[in-house]
């Protein structure tokens, strides 16, 4: 996501010749900030460059950039009015929608999201990405003939889109068609750069439940370091270490879940098996 911000950015700087420095300033501070990783700072840089300018064309792509920020730095509602104080002339209007949906799902306002992903899905009919999102959606609400109808969709638009492989995906999961899932999550693996972290959780977890616990646990080292705050991490690496008859080690996996969140019917369920 910074190299998204940070690119918008480099376009406004070198882009906006006509404008006054004061304005261009803050905003190339901003970019400077973002590279450092001095996110506060960064956004406090797009308010000032908006300030001076409030009617300048560009302010809805500052926007946009400002609530990428807020989001990561976990100030929610001010994102979520960044992202609507976008919409009204922003020129990237479905990246806007985009991040203003996903926020909203993170913040558990689902029904909000799905008007987002409905919107988007009315303007943009061949976003396949809004397809699977709301299929997710879809499948919270155990609605799954409405989730399988998007991404068939999908699979219409684009069979080699990620989003198409990632809800093929999902669905063999459901199924637990394992075997099918995991061949869907090495292709992507395999086709991807930079490869996300999400993939070899998937795959993990595909690993898992076919009693493949070295190939497993090959995969959750991968993404170690990216998962200290993810309880999941910890029940796939606790149901590995299980199958390693280290009891001991999976134990405080599951109980790091726990302390993280997870749900605690299924972590006392798989405490008692280390018993």
């Amino acid at each position: 996501m910074k190299i998204i911000i940070t690119a918008i950015l480099f376009f406004l700087v070198y882009g906006l010749s006509a404008q006054s420095l004061d304005y261009m300033g803050w905003v190339d501070r901003s970019a400077n900030h973002i590279e450092q990783n001095r996110l506060d700072s960064a956004a406090v840089a797009l308010q000032k460059a908006m300030a001076l300018e409030p009617a300048n064309e560009n302010n809805p792509v500052l926007l946009l950039n400002l609530g990428i920020l807020q989001r990561q730095m976990r100030l929610y509602d001010d994102a979520y009015i960044s992202f609507t104080a976008s919409l009204g002339n922003s020129p990237l209007s479905e990246l806007v929608l985009h991040n203003r949906a996903s926020l909203l799902c993170e913040m558990e306002r689902f029904d909000e999201a799905m008007e987002d992903y409905n919107t988007l899905i009315r303007n943009y009919p061949e976003d396949v990405e809004a397809y699977y999102r709301r299929g997710l959606l879809f499948l919270e609400k155990n609605e799954r003939s409405k989730a399988e109808a998007d991404f068939k969709t999908s699979d219409m638009i684009d069979p080699d889109n990620r989003y198409t492989k990632l809800s093929k995906a999902l669905l063999y999961k459901l199924d637990d068609n394992w075997e099918a899932a995991e061949k869907m999550y090495t292709g992507l693996i395999q086709s991807s750069s930079p490869v996300d972290p999400s993939f070899y959780m998937n795959r993990a977890e595909c690993y898992v439940n076919t009693d493949q616990v070295f190939k497993a646990s090959a995969d959750l080292r991968a993404v170690e370091g990216s998962q200290k705050g993810n309880p999941y991490f910890y029940i796939l690496r606790g149901r590995v270490r299980l199958g390693q008859f280290d009891k001991i080690a999976a134990r405080a996996d599951f109980r790091k879940a726990k302390d993280l969140g997870y749900e605690v019917e299924i972590v006392n369920d798989w405490l008692k098996k280390t018993e």
